[in-house]
């Protein structure tokens, strides 16, 4: 494997890697990361969700979301606050989910984060990465998986 570590094509480094996995294997995604008003959090997930399902693996409505921090910005002229010269402080949370590397559905799920967020410029960001997708028939009998250890979900 090369050890650049920038990967110029990841269906490539994909298909590499996987050569060397036994138990899953890896998928190109695009990797989203959207900051989100408390009041923005569970609306603009479950609307990402109804849009793209936010599939991984086996399950879905996959995604991620942070606990209170917070997000600084000074509103400009041309913003609908216009133009404030103070800097707000707003607690944030961070909704991250990845879906597979289809423009098509990226596209989709930006338009259903800006559909539903409250602001005028939501935070968003989007790299392209790997995911990993676990061989569901290889390890059933693995003592470290919850459902081997007698945990519920």
């Amino acid at each position: 494997m090369q050890s650049n570590p920038l990967i110029e094509n990841i269906q490539d480094a994909c298909v590499e890697i996987n050569q060397q996995l036994n138990s899953c294997s890896l998928i190109p995604v695009w990797f989203v990361r959207v900051e989100l008003a408390q009041r923005d959090d569970e609306r603009v997930r479950e609307s990402v969700a109804n849009a793209v399902a936010l599939e991984y693996g086996a399950y879905n409505r996959v995604a991620f979301e942070s606990s209170a921090g917070l997000q600084f910005f000074c509103p400009q002229q041309n913003s609908k606050s216009g133009d404030i010269q103070t800097t707000i402080e707003m607690p944030s949370r961070i909704l991250t989910f990845s879906i597979v590397k289809e423009t098509d559905k990226l596209a989709v799920a930006i338009e259903a984060i800006r559909e539903t967020h409250s602001y005028e410029e939501p935070v968003i960001y989007i790299s392209e990465g790997m995911a990993s997708r676990a061989d569901y028939s290889a390890d059933r009998d693995n003592p470290n998986r919850w459902w081997n250890r007698g945990f519920a979900i």
